[in-house]
């Protein structure tokens, strides 16, 4: 089981120290979300964060959740920037264009994933699973954070299992949005492997002391 606290939520004048707290905790994955003011209404951060951020904590993996219509720019500056996974959402291009930049990130030596929003159905993983590293499943509609989790993403984290678990391909289940320490629980026994935690994180006073909790109720 793997938390990937999101940035998003962090004290953006304290980035640096906020991650270092996580990471004392032991966090070895943060989960840096990129939003680009079009596919989803918000605006986050940009490669050179990701690049400082590797360079700050070279051992410790960036996650890049992004969620954008325009990987012909943005995939390859990322991966400049030295993104260890970088997560790519299925309704924000086509099949086509979306093969080529998972085949784009294995021959760099990025790890893939695939997202998908609450209401795309889980079966499209099927046409990818072979080429992905990890599977994220949206518990809430991507755009901003602090919302709460979409009660049905239980039944959609057990069937999305249970599809990889037919093309025999041992892809880890990452959910994002609303997750606590009820969620991730029902989350978990529904198939979940990697926890993204902002708000639960760093807006809950002891950044060690909310890791450590949500590790005891996942593990």
């Amino acid at each position: 089981m793997i938390i990937a606290p999101s940035i998003l939520n962090a004290d953006n004048l304290n980035l640096k120290k906020d991650i270092t707290k996580a990471i004392e905790a032991g966090i070895g994955r943060f989960h840096i979300d990129i939003m680009d003011a079009h596919f989803v209404p918000n605006l986050s951060f940009g490669p050179e964060l990701v690049s400082d951020f590797k360079c700050s904590f070279p051992m410790t993996e960036a996650e890049i959740h992004l969620m954008s219509d325009k990987p012909d720019v943005l995939v390859p500056a990322f991966v400049k920037a030295g993104a260890d996974m970088v997560e790519l959402h299925y309704e924000a291009m086509d099949e086509e264009k979306l093969n080529y930049w998972l085949d784009y990130l294995v021959s760099n030596g990025v790890k893939t994933g695939l997202v998908l929003n609450p209401d795309t159905p889980v079966e499209v993983i099927k046409n990818f699973a072979p080429k992905l590293d990890q599977v994220l499943l949206m518990t809430v509609y991507p755009g901003f954070g602090g919302q709460k989790f979409i009660p049905n993403s239980v039944e959609r984290i057990a069937k999305a299992r249970e599809i990889l678990d037919e093309v025999k391909k041992r892809v880890p289940i990452e959910v994002d949005g609303g997750i606590n320490s009820k969620t991730a629980k029902l989350a978990r026994d529904a198939g979940a492997e990697v926890f993204v935690a902002g708000s639960y994180i760093f807006k809950n006073g002891d950044i060690a002391t909310q890791v450590n909790h949500l590790r005891d109720i996942i593990k």
